[in-house]
C-alpha cells in the first residue's frame, strides 16, 4: 500500500513539474516547438498501445528523457535505445544505424521528443514519429509505467488501490 501511494505521489508530482515548465516557455520555443509538430507526425498513447501489442510491426522506442528521469519507470518496449537529447546530434546515428527504422521517440511530455525527431528527419531518418503527451500522456490514458516496484498504473490506482488478491507488484 505506501509502495502505490510512493508512486502516486511521485508520478503526480512529475505531472505538475511538466506542465508548470509548459506556461513558461517563451514566445520564440513556442515557435520553434511548432514549427517541429509541422514537419514530424505524432503518435498518440492509444496507437503507441496497439504498435507495442502488435507482434508483427517492429520499430525501437528512442527515450530521450534525462538519465535521472528513467527511475521514474518506462514504456516497456521490445527495443529500446536511450540517448539524452543533448546527444541526438552526436550519437543517434551510431546508436540507431538503419535511418529506415520505424522510430518512437519518448519524452516526458513530448517538447524534447519532437525536437529530437526533428532532428533526426534532418540527420535522414525516414520512419520518426513521437508520442503525444510523452511519457505523462501515456500514464494519463492509464497505461502502464515499468518501475523498479512493478507496473505504475496511475489512473487506476488513484481510484482504486489494488486489494490483496490483485497481484500488481511483485
Amino acid at each position: 500500500m505506501k509502495k502505490h501511494i510512493v508512486i502516486y505521489l511521485i508520478s503526480s508530482l512529475l505531472l505538475v513539474i511538466n506542465v508548470h515548465a509548459a506556461k513558461k516557455m517563451t514566445d520564440g520555443a513556442r515557435h520553434i516547438m511548432e514549427e517541429a509538430q509541422k514537419q514530424v507526425p505524432s503518435i498518440t498513447p492509444q496507437k503507441f498501445k496497439k504498435l507495442i501489442d502488435d507482434d508483427e510491426v517492429e520499430f525501437i522506442q528512442l527515450d530521450v528523457r534525462e538519465n535521472d528521469q528513467h527511475g521514474h519507470g518506462e514504456i516497456w518496449t521490445m527495443e529500446k535505445v536511450r540517448l539524452t537529447r543533448g546527444y541526438i546530434e552526436y550519437k543517434v546515428e551510431e546508436a540507431i544505424p538503419n535511418k529506415k527504422s520505424k522510430i518512437i521517440v519518448v519524452c516526458c511530455s513530448g517538447k524534447r521528443a519532437v525536437l529530437a525527431a526533428q532532428t533526426m528527419k534532418r540527420l535522414g531518418f525516414k520512419d520518426i514519429s513521437y508520442l503525444e503527451g510523452g511519457v505523462n500522456g501515456w500514464l494519463s490514458k492509464g497505461y502502464p509505467l515499468d518501475t523498479v516496484f512493478g507496473e505504475l498504473y496511475l489512473k487506476q490506482e488513484v481510484d482504486n488501490l489494488p486489494t490483496k488478491q490483485e497481484k500488481r507488484f511483485d
